[in-house]
């Protein structure tokens, strides 16, 4: 009695695998991206309703798409350049015998502090220009190297993955659909 069950449940399976490969022969071959036509009316439907628009298939893309947090490479070039010249900063703070250049131990805000401070009318100072333009360049540099760690926080790092049906990027096996062709081909590094 099990054998006539699954003799049966078989056949039925087979039955409908038929059906509906014959059914999926005559239908739009999947991938190639171009609405199936609509039949045309036959002499025997004279009165045929007009038919709903036809959707087109939807394109599956061969790559996806990740965002993460902190971004990364923003990250560790604000904390590079935010590094270097506050560094820069405390070395010149340290060797200067100016009060007003004590105040680049603060970062960001130690280079703008020290040039509002600066007063080269009662202390003379060495090389005037040169020390006001180190000092901008410093504090926007200084500025720039915050922004860039406070944006990493904020905008999310993109990576694209290329979908692979079986293997890696340097071998893999792809699906091909075309109007005359299905089936697969294997690309890469044999």
């Amino acid at each position: 009695m099990p054998n006539a069950n699954l003799c049966s449940t078989a056949a039925a399976s087979s039955l409908l695998l038929l059906s509906w490969t014959l059914a999926a022969g005559a239908q739009q071959q999947p991938g190639t991206n171009a609405p199936t036509p609509p039949p045309l009316p036959s002499a025997e439907q004279p009165n045929a309703a007009p038919m709903a628009p036809v959707l087109p298939e939807p394109v599956i893309d061969p790559s996806t798409h990740r965002s993460t947090l902190p971004n990364t490479p923003l990250l560790v070039t604000g904390l590079a350049v935010l590094g270097a010249t506050y560094g820069a900063s405390v070395i010149a703070g340290a060797v200067s015998d100016r009060d007003s250049d004590r105040k680049l131990y603060y970062p960001v805000v130690g280079p703008w502090m020290s040039l509002s401070d600066r007063d080269c009318g009662a202390d003379p100072c060495k090389n005037k220009t040169l020390g006001t333009v180190l000092l901008v360049g410093s504090g926007a540099l200084q500025g720039l190297g915050a922004v860039s760690v406070l944006m990493s926080l904020v905008i999310p790092k993109t990576t694209t993955h290329h979908w692979y049906l079986i293997g890696n990027a340097d071998t893999f096996v792809t699906p091909v659909v075309g109007s005359d062709q299905l089936g697969a081909v294997a690309v890469g590094r044999f």
